[in-house]
């Protein structure tokens, strides 16, 4: 198996949340000359927040791509030279008023290598206590839920939580030596 060789890269398109890029490329052994299209975008969080008394904070916000109202966990870019862990501490306390005595890492993945450039970093944020009101940025409206493992579980069964990352995210959790629950997703 070879790399493709980059021959060019044209910028397409950028913004503050990604930049859109063509790259001409050229396969050694296939000869074949094909362009690539990639978006580079910054570094993610994605956040499973439980309180003390193991409720599971979710948040309920309409999501244009789809425009339809999704239940996620608190997610959010990372800014420029922050730390992933600040990241998830930040991003809980602007979207729901919490704040997590502890705060693991799961996991970090590639969003999608097939055209994104960057990583989601999944964290535990256990033991949350409610501090503060939401902070929401201006373009945010986010309602605040909390639902057992159980409710959780079931939503993602009945398709009320839909969303590939925060499914992603959740089940990082439940597969973690973190959660003592005996979960089975038949």
């Amino acid at each position: 198996m070879n790399k493709w060789i980059i021959k060019n890269i044209k910028n397409l398109f950028s913004n503050k949340i990604f930049n859109l890029k063509d790259i001409e490329c050229y396969h050694p052994v296939k000869s074949v000359s094909h362009d690539f299209y990639i978006i580079e975008s910054p570094d993610w969080i994605n956040v499973v927040a439980i309180t003390k008394d193991n409720q599971f904070i979710l948040v309920k916000q309409h999501r244009l791509g789809t425009n339809e109202f999704t239940i996620e966990t608190p997610a959010g870019i990372i800014e420029k030279d922050e730390p992933p862990e600040e990241a998830a501490q930040r991003e809980l306390l602007e979207e729901t008023g919490y704040k997590a005595n502890e705060l693991l890492l799961l996991k970090k993945l590639s969003s999608n290598p097939a055209v994104f450039n960057n990583q989601i970093f999944f964290f535990l944020a256990r033991d949350c206590k409610k501090i503060a009101f939401q902070n929401l940025d201006k373009t945010e409206d986010i309602e605040i839920q909390l639902h057992s493992s159980d409710e959780v579980i079931s939503m993602i069964k009945d398709g009320s939580i839909n969303h590939s990352i925060i499914i992603t995210a959740l089940s990082l959790y439940f597969l973690s030596p973190y959660c003592d629950l005996d979960v089975t997703y038949s």
